[in-house]
């Protein structure tokens, strides 16, 4: 072969030249498809499958992002109306709060009245119970002097009975 290379280079015969290139082309193409158009072909499919691979989760990866934004879409939506909800509730629960508040207020000054009227009632009688002493000190005192003599001690609760009697009638009447 090396023979025939140097033979064509000579330039003798461009025939069996052409022969020579040709038949070497063709056991490179034929070397060329037993050995490495396989895993060139094997390489070209892998990479197929990738890409076709890459872009099916492209899309995926697209959708997903399109059902996340739904969802929080739902979710912020669902958020939303459970704070109205909290909100209303918790004016609710302010306004019986106030009701209460307001009604204890009421009892409690009701109970403050009826307290102060009972206590109004009580000075009442406890002074008229003392201007009665009073008057019945100063009766028999007035009578002493005026009969300038000692009372008995019979003689002297009889007359305060009686004046007593006399003041209560004077105050009804």
């Amino acid at each position: 072969m090396i023979n025939q290379l140097v033979i064509a280079s000579s330039g003798q015969t461009t025939l069996s030249t052409i022969l020579f290139v040709l038949v070497s082309f063709l056991v490179l193409l034929l070397a060329l498809k037993k050995f490495a158009w396989g895993p060139v072909i094997n390489m070209m499919d892998a990479r197929e499958n990738k890409i076709a691979g890459d872009i099916d989760n492209a899309e995926q990866s697209k959708l997903n992002a399109a059902n996340l934004e739904k969802q929080r879409e739902l979710e912020l939506k669902e958020a939303r109306t459970e704070a109205q909800s909290i909100i209303a509730q918790a004016k609710e629960t302010a306004e019986k709060n106030a009701h209460h508040i307001l009604i204890d207020a009421q009892d409690n000054a009701v109970r403050m009245k009826k307290q102060a009227k009972e206590d109004i009632r009580l000075e009442r009688e406890r002074m008229v119970e003392e201007a009665k002493n009073e008057v019945a000190d100063l009766s028999i005192e007035i009578a002493s002097k005026i009969l300038k003599k000692e009372l008995t001690a019979s003689a002297h609760q009889e007359l305060i009975q009686s004046s007593i009697e006399q003041l209560g009638a004077d105050d009804n009447g």
